[in-house]
């Protein structure tokens, strides 16, 4: 599967040229337990959520959150999946690799 970099700032980015993202790959996160990759695992509020063990990616009806259930809190936002900001995580914020559906 090609690894796709998107930069452009997109918003809202679920979707691109027909394609759906299906994995968020999140790293450099300080808060440890926020890296990782999520999968795609159903949908909340009619957007797709993500799910890396019990933490979760959802949009919230504003923006993408990173809810941490081992740090016990929102970790991180994204207004577009791409570019991160601390919510209560610890810093720095991460950055994300996103892969989509052929």
């Amino acid at each position: 599967m090609p690894r796709l970099f998107i930069g452009l700032g997109v918003q809202n980015t679920r979707k691109v040229g027909g394609r759906t993202i299906f994995r968020i790959l999140i790293s450099g996160a300080g808060t440890e337990s926020s890296n990782g990759e999520f999968v795609k695992d159903g949908v909340i509020n009619g957007e797709p959520f993500y799910s890396l063990g019990i933490n979760v990616i959802y949009w919230d009806g504003s923006e993408w959150i990173i809810e941490d259930n081992i740090f016990e809190d929102n970790t991180y936002k994204s207004a577009d999946l791409i570019t991160w900001e601390q919510a209560n995580g610890v810093s720095p914020a991460p950055t994300s690799t996103l892969y989509y559906t052929p």
